[in-house]
C-alpha cells in the first residue's frame, strides 16, 4: 500500500502530494525570477513599484521598504509585481510622473516589458551552463534524432526493448526478462508505439522475444490473469489495470526506415541472404533512412555492405543493386473512395487509366486533375493484377503513397516503413567550464526558436480545428513530469526547469493581449500612430486576452486529467 496522508477525510496518496509540491515549487520559482525581471527593471528605471509578492493573497505575511510593499500570499503559486501606473493614471501629480510606468517614454516601458521574458532565457543559459560542465542530455526535438543518431548520441536498438520487469509481476513470472526485444504478438509485428501500449494492458496473446540471438514464445492466457489478480489481492497488492503485465519499455518512437516488400526466392539477393520483410539499416556502413538514401548510397556501384534487422537481431550481407520504380500504398483513410472500393495497405497501384506512374508525386498530380472522374486502378496485389474503379473526391482518394523501388526484373522490392525503435541511451554532453557558456548560448536560442514555432502550430490548430495535440501538456501534464524529473535526480530536474523556463519566456513575448508581448504590441502601436491607445481600451483587450488564455488553460488541463484518467 502505498503511504497516505490523513487528514479526516478521503486520504491523498503521498505521490500526488510530493508531485504537487514539486510542481508548486518549481513553476513559482520560474514565475518569481519572471517578476523579479520586471522587479529590477522598473526600480533602475525609477518607476514606483508599488509591491512585490511571492504567492497571491490573502496576504500572510507584508512588510514595507521604502515605496514597495514585500508580501507573502497565502496561494503560494508564483508571484506577481505592481507597477505604480501601469494600468494607466490621468491624475498623476508632477512629483510622482517619472515614477508613473505610463507616464514614461516607450523605450522604458518596452525594457521593463523584455525584463521578464530576458531573466528566463538567462536563468535557462545558467542552468544548460552548469548542466553541461557536469554532464547532461542535450535538448533534443524530432529534427534532431537523425544526427544525433549519426552523431552516436542516441543509442537505437530496432523493436520494442523491455527497460523493466517489475518484481512479482505477470512477466516476471512467466520469464521476461530486461534487454528483451518483443518481436510480435500473437503473430503480428509491432510495428506501432500503441501496440505496445495495447498490450501492457490486455496481455493474452502469443508473446515473440528476441533475446541473445534467440527467438523466444511465450503465452499469456486468459488464466494466468485471473490466476495473478487472485493472487495479488491476497497479498494486499493493487492490480494497475494499465498495465497488468508488468513491464517498462524504453522510450519509443516510430523510427524511418527501408523495409523489403517480397523477394524471389532464385534471384541473386535471396541467395545472398535477403529475406522478405528485412528491414535495411544501413549500406556500407551509411545510415538509411528512407529509399531516397537507399538509391543515393547505390547509385553507380555494383554490390554493397547491407546491414540488414531481423527476427531482433542485426546482420551483414553482400548484396548485388541496381533499381526501378513503382508506387505502393501504406494506408487507406476510412470512409473515403479508396476504402469504399476495397484498396488495402501493401497494393501496388500498376496503373490507372492505363497510365503508369514511377513515384507518388506524379500519380497525386493525376488524379488531382481527374477529380469527379471514375478512374480504373490497375492493382498488383500478393502477385495477382486486380482493378477498381475509384473516383476522386475533392481531389483525393484516401490512400497514403510510397514509392515502391525494385531494384530488378526478377529481384526484390522495397518500400518506406517507420520500424518502431528504442531509444536505449542518450550520451551526455559534457564541456570545459570555458566553453560550457557558449554551447549553453546555442542551446537556448535553438530550443526557444523551435519552441516559438511550436507554440504558433499549436495556436493555428486550435484555432482552426479546436483540437490539441497530443504532445500539448497543461498544468496537470506538467506537475506529473515535474515530479518524476525531481526522482531522477538532479541534473535531470535542472535540465528540465530550463526547458520551462525556455517555454515561459516564449510565451510570455508572443504578441498576445495579457502577455508581456500584448504590452510590448501596443508600444508599438503607439509607435506608429504617435500617440498612446486609450488605457481604458488596452485594459478590455488584455482582460479579454486573459479570459482567452484561462479558457485555453481549462481545455488542455481537462485532456490532461482525460490523459491520465484513460
Amino acid at each position: 500500500m502505498k503511504p497516505v496522508l490523513n487528514l479526516g477525510f478521503n486520504p491523498i496518496p503521498m505521490n500526488i502530494l510530493f508531485t504537487i509540491g514539486a510542481f508548486v515549487v518549481v513553476f513559482s520559482i520560474l514565475v518569481l525570477v519572471h517578476e523579479f525581471g520586471h522587479f529590477i527593471a522598473a526600480k533602475r528605471s525609477g518607476i514606483k513599484v508599488e509591491e512585490f509578492g511571492i504567492g497571491f493573497p490573502p496576504r500572510i505575511w507584508k512588510k514595507k521598504k521604502g515605496e514597495t510593499l514585500y508580501s507573502v500570499g497565502a496561494i503560494p503559486f508564483g508571484g506577481f509585481v505592481r507597477l505604480f501606473g501601469m494600468e494607466g493614471h490621468k491624475n498623476v501629480s508632477k512629483q510622482n510622473l517619472l515614477k508613473s510606468f505610463s507616464h514614461r517614454n516607450m523605450r522604458t516601458r518596452a525594457k521593463v516589458m523584455v525584463a521578464g521574458v530576458f531573466m528566463n532565457f538567462l536563468l535557462a543559459w545558467v542552468l544548460i551552463s552548469f548542466g553541461f560542465m557536469f554532464g547532461m542530455e542535450p535538448l533534443l526535438t524530432a529534427d534532431d534524432v537523425l544526427p544525433a543518431v549519426n552523431s552516436g548520441v542516441i543509442k537505437l536498438k530496432e523493436g520494442p526493448v523491455v527497460k523493466v520487469v517489475a518484481g512479482g509481476g505477470m512477466a516476471e513470472g512467466l520469464g521476461f526478462q530486461m534487454g528483451d526485444t518483443i518481436v510480435s504478438v500473437n503473430n503480428k509485428e509491432v510495428s506501432d508505439p500503441s501496440d505496445v501500449t495495447d498490450l501492457l494492458a490486455n496481455p493474452i496473446g502469443l508473446y515473440e522475444v528476441a533475446r541473445g540471438g534467440e527467438i523466444l514464445n511465450y503465452e499469456v492466457t486468459e488464466q494466468n490473469v485471473i490466476d495473478y489478480k487472485e493472487v495479488a489481492s491476497l497479498n494486499g497488492k493493487k492490480v494497475l489495470d494499465e498495465n497488468i503485465l508488468g513491464l517498462g519499455f524504453y522510450n519509443l518512437f516510430s523510427f524511418p526506415r527501408v523495409r523489403i516488400y517480397e523477394i524471389d526466392k532464385e534471384s541473386p539477393f535471396y541467395k545472398a541472404g535477403l529475406r522478405a520483410g528485412d528491414v535495411i539499416v544501413s549500406v556500407n556502413d551509411q545510415q538509411v533512412y528512407s529509399v531516397n538514401d537507399y538509391l543515393k548510397l547505390t547509385d553507380g556501384i555494383n554490390q554493397a555492405v547491407f546491414t540488414v534487422y531481423r527476427d531482433g537481431n542485426r546482420q551483414d550481407l553482400i548484396i548485388p543493386v541496381d533499381a526501378r520504380k513503382q508506387v505502393i500504398v501504406t494506408g487507406v483513410v476510412k470512409g473515403k473512395s479508396a476504402e469504399k472500393a476495397g484498396l488495402i495497405d501493401r497494393d501496388i497501384i500498376v496503373s490507372i487509366n492505363g497510365k503508369k506512374f514511377n513515384n507518388p508525386e506524379d500519380l497525386v498530380k493525376f488524379i488531382t486533375e481527374n477529380d469527379g472522374q471514375a478512374l480504373l486502378f490497375a492493382i498488383n496485389r500478393d502477385g495477382t493484377e486486380i482493378y477498381k474503379e475509384i473516383t476522386p473526391e475533392a481531389g483525393k482518394v484516401g490512400v497514403y503513397l510510397s514509392g515502391l523501388f525494385t531494384p530488378s526484373a526478377n529481384g526484390f522490392s522495397l518500400y518506406d516503413s517507420d520500424q518502431l525503435t528504442s531509444v536505449t541511451a542518450i550520451t551526455n554532453e559534457k564541456y570545459p567550464f570555458y566553453t560550457a557558456p557558449w554551447h549553453a548560448l546555442k542551446e537556448v536560442y535553438r530550443t526557444a526558436k523551435i519552441t516559438g514555432v511550436m507554440f504558433v502550430d499549436f495556436v493555428r490548430s486550435f484555432v482552426s480545428s479546436g483540437e490539441i495535440s497530443e504532445g500539448v501538456a497543461g498544468p496537470v501534464g506538467i506537475a506529473q513530469m515535474t515530479g518524476a524529473y525531481v526522482k531522477e535526480g538532479l541534473i535531470p530536474l535542472i535540465r528540465f526547469i530550463a526547458l520551462l523556463s525556455i517555454s515561459l519566456g516564449v510565451l510570455n513575448i508572443l504578441p498576445f493581449p495579457a502577455l508581456d508581448g500584448g504590452k510590448l504590441l501596443f508600444i508599438l502601436i503607439e509607435f506608429i500612430l504617435g500617440r498612446p491607445i486609450p488605457a481604458k481600451w488596452e485594459n478590455y483587450v488584455h482582460m479579454l486576452g486573459y479570459a482567452l488564455i484561462m479558457l485555453l488553460i481549462i481545455a488542455v488541463t481537462y485532456q490532461d486529467i482525460v490523459r491520465a484518467i484513460v
